[in-house]
């Protein structure tokens, strides 16, 4: 059974809005355990402060070469992140991009999101409401027309 992340997203490091603008395919490392057909909910820090994609890995297993064709994903300064030190990567397809203001920071933790700071997994009650406004009166997403081009994040 897939399990459902939230990845938090510098800008300032990486600039994922403008990324998804050009290809729905992202390189991203992986802290954690996620793995293939894990749901990914990107939160995009100050000054958004809000999920803005919703996402589904494609591969938890990504080469050297598609790596270097994606140096964006490659963290520049050294982790001092206990489950960093193993530098591993996930390919990630972007599904949903979120209207601003569907999932801010004050809604999540009224679900009970705590600091995004780290990759981890949503917990059941963030879960049931995130899975409540995607299948409520959301407005039809934007979905990904893209599909192409290895580029991506962290």
């Amino acid at each position: 059974m897939a399990d459902n992340w939230i990845i938090p997203c510098n800008i300032k490091h990486f600039d994922v809005i403008t990324h998804f603008e050009h290809t729905s395919i992202a390189v991203w490392k992986n802290s954690f355990s996620i793995r293939k057909d894990d749901v990914v909910y990107i939160y995009i820090g100050a000054p958004y402060s809000e999920i803005l994609y919703k996402c589904h890995v494609v591969s938890d297993a990504v080469d050297d070469i598609t790596l270097k064709e994606n140096p964006y994903a490659i963290p520049q300064k050294e982790s001092h992140n206990f489950y960093s030190k193993k530098l591993k990567y996930i390919q990630i397809q972007m599904d949903i991009r979120y209207p601003r203001g569907t999932f801010t920071l004050d809604k999540l933790r009224e679900h009970g999101l705590g600091q995004v700071q780290i990759q981890a997994r949503t917990d059941r009650k963030l879960q049931i409401f995130i899975d409540e406004i995607n299948d409520s009166a959301l407005p039809a997403p934007i979905t990904s027309t893209h599909k192409g081009g290895d580029t991506d994040a962290d």
